[in-house]
């Protein structure tokens, strides 16, 4: 058996199940010999389990030879499976169930554990490099985590953050298009797939950056050039002068084209740092150019 699969009887059912589910969320398969249905049912559950080594114990319980804890537990047929997490009850099927749905069982119940210490680390680790701008190993790591915790959801968003980082926006694209969807539906992963379309134009555009520059130069009154330079500025990681591009544009015209330079400057930010240097000062300046 594998190490998270243990044998469990009466005397010991209080430390090993009650108080063990105070660490790590556990699984009691109430099983016995003559039954058919446990010999079904038994296999599919030990696969699943052995995937969450570090997530979720499953403890096996002959009621032939432990009657005391199934007359406490009032079992009245077999297989039955609960789920213990705190020393509570906090989840549970009977009989037999698709092995879709006792894959579910098992994710939902391991779920309640969190990250496994190591997966911690590497997550502290992760936040690190995204911070730094290390993208190649915060790449690295996230792939790392993923290999072991494929739903963790920081670790996918730090791989979107990551390749955006690498400017490997196809990549981004088609990492998001297999999430799941609880994953999707992720504020944070919302935002990122705003942000991939944001940073792959504006680094579209920082490949003709003497081109827009002049363009501006030659016509200093024109919003769609000011708007074109500040996606190549922010394309090239100049986020204070792409910021202070648009505040131009505003002040020029803040209705242009359907208020597109105010438009622009927000989801710059949002795609940023909202809470910047920059962009404090540009919020102020936008405030003062639209309400005073």
């Amino acid at each position: 058996m594998a190490d998270n699969i243990i044998e469990v009887t009466s005397e010991n059912f209080v430390e090993l199940v009650i108080k063990g589910s105070e660490k790590l969320p556990v699984i009691v398969d109430f099983w016995a010999p003559w039954c058919s249905p446990c010999k079904q049912l038994t296999p599919i559950i030990e696969k699943a389990v052995n995937n969450f080594q570090d997530k979720v114990m499953l403890a096996k319980v002959n009621i032939d030879e432990n009657q005391s804890i199934a007359s406490q537990m009032q079992i009245q047929s077999i297989p039955m499976v609960y789920a213990f997490f705190n020393g509570q009850v906090v989840d549970g099927f009977q009989g037999n169930i698709p092995e879709s749905q006792v894959l579910d069982f098992i994710q939902k119940v391991s779920d309640l554990s969190g990250p496994s210490p190591q997966t911690k680390e590497k997550l502290e680790k992760l936040e690190a490099s995204l911070t730094d701008s290390n993208w190649e190993e915060a790449l690295d790591l996230s792939n790392i985590i993923l290999d072991n915790d494929q739903n963790n959801i920081d670790a996918c968003n730090g791989k979107i953050l990551s390749l955006i980082g690498l400017k490997k926006f196809k990549e981004a694209k088609d990492f998001i298009s297999i999430l799941p969807e609880e994953i999707l539906n992720d504020n944070r992963t919302k935002d990122l797939s705003s942000k991939i379309e944001v940073a792959e134009k504006s680094f579209d555009a920082s490949k003709n950056f003497v081109h827009l520059e002049k363009a501006l130069k030659d016509n200093p009154k024109d919003i769609k050039a000011y708007i074109d330079l500040s996606d190549a500025f922010f394309g090239i990681g100049k986020i204070s002068e792409c910021y202070q591009l648009l505040i131009e544009a505003i002040k020029i015209d803040p209705k242009w084209n359907d208020q597109e330079a105010r438009k622009k400057l927000i989801s710059f930010i949002n795609s940023h740092d909202l809470n910047s240097e920059e962009a404090k000062k540009a919020r102020r300046q936008l405030s003062s150019i639209l309400y005073n």
